[in-house]
């Protein structure tokens, strides 16, 4: 049923103007879960050429991303200034981040992040265990390139392999 529903989309989605096309895949790397890699393998197989998809998906990831990143670290700095310290979902939730944080580092959630779950919650994960933000935001852009780089690759070698 899933593979239906993204082969029918792919379809649809390569019968647009070229415009249309980009912006579908600019749209679809805000996606989390999907982001560069996604929407890169998507470009790639309607056709867009390697480069350009892998630029769009790059900058469209990256976008969301840092809406996270810049919105939820005035948030977290306000939750650690304040006077209160008492136990709670939001204190459990950063105790549990901070966890995450203190096994893998920035580093390690920010490029293992598409394969677990979504740069979007490593960057959400980093900021609430008290990363800098700078930091993040480093770490986050060079896994995004990565993996957008990465998808557009297997998008160009599963375009490739089908037109055979």
């Amino acid at each position: 049923m899933f593979r239906q529903m993204v082969q029918e989309f792919v379809g649809q989605l390569s019968e647009l103007d070229l415009l249309l096309q980009y912006l579908g895949v600019f749209i679809i790397s805000f996606i989390p879960f999907v982001e560069s890699p996604g929407s890169a393998i998507v470009g790639s197989l309607i056709g867009i050429p390697i480069i350009v998809v892998v630029i769009i998906s790059i900058i469209g990831n990256w976008i969301s991303v840092m809406f996270v990143i810049f919105s939820f670290n005035a948030l977290f700095t306000k939750i650690r200034n304040r006077n209160s310290k008492k136990e709670g979902f939001v204190h459990n939730r950063a105790t549990k981040a901070r966890d995450r944080y203190n096994k893998y580092g920035v580093p390690g959630l920010a490029l293992i992040s598409p394969l677990v779950a979504s740069a979007h919650i490593a960057a959400f994960t980093s900021l609430a265990a008290g990363a800098n933000k700078r930091r993040v935001i480093l770490w986050h852009s060079v896994s995004i390139g990565f993996w957008g780089i990465l998808g557009g690759v297997f998008g160009g070698y599963l375009n490739y392999d089908l037109m055979q």
